[in-house]
């Protein structure tokens, strides 16, 4: 393996793990406010699918505009979400 394959794996090994843990704060979020997800659905004008694979951490392609409507549903900073350590 190159060492631009391996940085390359490298880089989609670490976000993954960094959608994943946006998608367990969003999950978590829906979860304790006791909201379906056909509910934020609406509200944000998203599919309950894309909010599903957020929430798994399986949508490569959020953007900044999806994570901010989520933040301003759920009433909460995006700073909060973000974090990720």
């Amino acid at each position: 393996m190159s060492q631009s394959e391996f940085s390359k794996n490298k880089f989609k090994q670490k976000m993954g793990n960094y959608l994943q843990c946006v998608g367990n704060k969003l999950l978590a979020l829906r979860q304790s406010q006791k909201k379906s997800l056909k509910e934020v659905a609406k509200t944000t004008k998203m599919s309950p699918g894309i909010i599903s694979k957020v929430e798994k951490g399986q949508f490569e392609t959020l953007c900044l505009s999806r994570l901010l409507r989520l933040c301003r549903y759920y009433k909460v900073n995006i700073i909060d979400i973000v974090s990720c350590e």
